[in-house]
């Protein structure tokens, strides 16, 4: 292990891993580059966002039977959100990077120069680069490190990434240094899965944060002064459900970053803080949202949930026209090389595509969610369960929905709650059929009854018009 001296303050600055070249100093975090046999003070990292990640330097784990040990972070922000990139080193003297953005992990290591890889501006969400499917292609800057890192990266640092999967395959191409990039491979994994010691516990959480992870906090609007109830966790956007500001929560203070059109109050089945125990795992409503389908055909607008367990992470509760669904956000891509999904051995059915809007959003979220977003959404079904891909201008993420009867919900949450939502559309669609279907008995009726008609007939366009009303 080289040790070097802080050239700032004169703290130990350890080097770890001989690949090395910068650390960023504990005690004033000064950027120590390693020059040879010389140590150069290369200017002040900012610190990093406190953002309740479990991971730590010094955290150890396995990884496809190798020990391994996490010696640096950079966090990278971008306009919507941020993400982690860990430095690990393992004791076979290999170099990884532990990927870790709203609660979902991948394992990548360096393969090279990607001499085929496509222009950088011409790659969109679903684009391909040989067998893989583009999932995320989006401008970063950094915005704090800690610990050692391989490169020399500063505050401002500027990356260009593309990220695509297959299944749980995943492929990086970081077009940074220009072209061609470089290249990275690896899996998507659970953190269960990498056996980690050295976890950052709850006390390191409330000695660094000042709060336990979690716990339920009320912050006034910097906006309106409203009062907002929020879960100070990992995310660190919360929209006001009073005045819709967009507030980002900074180190030490909050700030507001976008201010909309006032949102009128709307009342939901669910309120932001109220506790559910789900598959024995407490959970509890962060964030809200209202949207509806866009188009002359939509149907009545739906409300998600967003909840949060300090170690599972986050799960979506859905309620529709059609009842409620629990989603989860799937971390192993479908095979969506045909028009119908392949996942889990199973073939999953195109239903539609369409356009969704966001109408109303209140709480806290693990990105910068905007009233007024669009999304693409594809649904694809297999027998009670739907996968849904929701795409806009730079990801695609896929979701994964389960039916849930109105009284489970009512259990999870130990309270009652009101009949589901009405569809308007599907009340128009039968005050539609049975008005036409009146008439066409009314007139047919007696000529059934006096020998002229015929009953099969007229039960047959009775089902003819049931379709096509219900289709409308």
């Amino acid at each position: 292990m080289f040790k070097a001296f802080c050239p700032s303050c004169g703290a130990d600055v350890p080097f770890k891993s001989p690949a090395s070249v910068m650390a960023v100093c504990d005690y004033c975090q000064t950027t120590v580059l390693k020059d040879a046999d010389s140590v150069k003070d290369i200017g002040k990292m900012a610190s990093v966002l406190e953002d309740y990640s479990p991971l730590q330097i010094g955290t150890t784990g396995i990884y496809q039977n190798q020990a391994f040990t996490v010696l640096g972070r950079i966090q990278l922000k971008y306009d919507d959100g941020l993400w982690n990139e860990w430095y690990t080193f393992f004791d076979n003297g290999k170099e990884g990077w532990l990927s870790e953005a709203s609660g979902q992990y991948v394992f990548t290591f360096a393969d090279g120069v990607a001499n085929d890889a496509p222009a950088f501006e011409s790659l969109r969400p679903l684009s391909k680069y040989r067998l893989y499917s583009a999932t995320d292609v989006r401008t970063a800057r950094c915005t704090g490190g800690q610990g050692e890192l391989p490169f020399k990266v500063g505050k401002g640092w500027k990356t260009q990434t593309a990220d695509f999967r297959i299944k749980d395959n995943f492929l990086t191409l970081d077009y940074s240094d220009g072209v061609p990039p470089q290249r990275y491979v690896g899996k998507a994994v659970e953190l269960d899965q990498l056996q980690c010691q050295l976890l950052r516990d709850q006390d390191a959480i409330h000695e660094s944060a000042g709060r336990i992870k979690g716990q339920m906090q009320a912050l006034d609007c910097p906006s309106c002064g409203t009062q907002i109830p929020y879960a100070n966790q990992e995310f660190k956007h919360i929209v006001c459900p009073a005045c819709s500001a967009n507030v980002e929560l900074t180190e030490s203070k909050a700030i507001v970053v976008e201010k909309h059109q006032q949102q009128s109050y709307v009342n939901t089945t669910l309120t932001l803080g109220d506790k559910a125990t789900i598959d024995s795992i407490d959970y509890v409503v962060i964030g809200l949202l209202k949207a509806e389908e866009l188009g002359e055909d939509a149907d009545a607008p739906w409300t998600e949930y967003l909840l949060y367990n300090a170690d599972k992470g986050f799960l979506w509760l859905v309620e529709s026209s059609d009842g409620w669904e629990k989603v989860k956000v799937l971390n192993e891509m479908p095979d969506n090389s045909r028009d119908n999904l392949r996942y889990q051995g199973k073939t999953w059915k195109k239903l539609w595509t369409y356009r969704a809007k966001v109408g109303y959003a209140a709480g806290a979220f693990n990105w910068r969610l905007k009233v007024g977003d669009i999304t693409e959404i594809t649904d694809y079904q297999a027998n009670e369960q739907k996968i849904s891909a929701e795409k806009t201008a730079q990801e695609v993420t896929w979701s994964l929905a389960q039916k849930v009867p109105n009284a489970l919900i009512e259990k999870w949450f130990n309270k009652s709650l009101p009949k589901p939502m009405i569809n308007a559309n599907s009340g128009n669609k039968m005050l539609f059929f049975k008005i036409f279907a009146s008439l066409l008995w009314i007139i047919n009726l007696p000529l059934i009854i006096f020998g002229s008609g015929s009953f099969v007939l007229t039960l047959i366009a009775t089902a003819i018009l049931y379709f096509l009303a219900m289709g409308t």
